[in-house]
């Protein structure tokens, strides 16, 4: 084997022990990745992130949201208990509580008080990850003190929101122009924004 042969093989296996203990060294990091599902095209470009260390959703809300609904949206199907804020059961607000958690952000536990948490958003400005509240009488009745919000969920896309419904008595998806929906639509809060530091 000639000499500039020998070199190349060495730099060969430096380069590999370096990938190696890269990979070690950040498994647990990467694992984080995997524990809720991402249903975004952003999963991959977010690993890459966690690979090299950084913390993706502290300077991209699409980030968080995006742990948040895939962590949502893994409870489909999932009973409705009244009080309940684990998988083995949830009420609405224990619902958002669990979802938010799991992508890093804390709630407080009542959807009145949840109404009170993050910026107001009109509803022709709602982003996925935002809260959607509903009370009883007409749309705005709470008057912006959450003291008439009874239920709470979490808006994906195109109208649509997910919650864990008392009426299905399970995690489920509706949309907002529903005809119960859109009467006792209360309004929506953003709690995901830019700049926040986040585990």
């Amino acid at each position: 084997m000639t000499t500039a042969a020998k070199w190349v093989l060495a730099l060969f296996l430096v380069v590999a022990a370096g990938f190696a203990a890269l990979g070690a060294g950040h498994r647990d990091r990467a694992a984080r990745i995997h524990e809720s599902p991402v249903s975004t095209s952003q999963d991959i470009a977010n690993y890459l992130s966690l690979l090299r260390g950084e913390r993706p959703w502290a300077a991209d809300p699409a980030a968080l949201s995006g742990r948040l609904l895939g962590a949502a949206s893994s409870q489909l199907g999932r009973g409705y208990v009244y009080g309940g804020a684990t998988p083995a059961g949830f009420d609405c607000s224990g619902f958002t509580s669990w979802a938010y958690a799991k992508a890093g952000a804390s709630l407080p536990r009542t959807s009145g008080q949840q109404f009170r948490a993050g910026t107001p958003v009109a509803a022709s400005a709602l982003r996925p990850g935002d809260l959607v509240f509903f009370g009883s009488g007409s749309a705005g009745s709470s008057g912006g003190g959450g003291e008439r919000v009874g239920h709470v969920g979490i808006y994906l896309s195109q109208g649509r929101f997910i919650h864990s419904s008392r009426h299905s008595g399970q995690v489920a998806v509706d949309d907002l122009s529903g005809a119960y929906w859109s009467k006792n639509y209360a309004g929506a809060r953003r709690v995901l924004a830019a700049g926040e530091n986040r585990p």
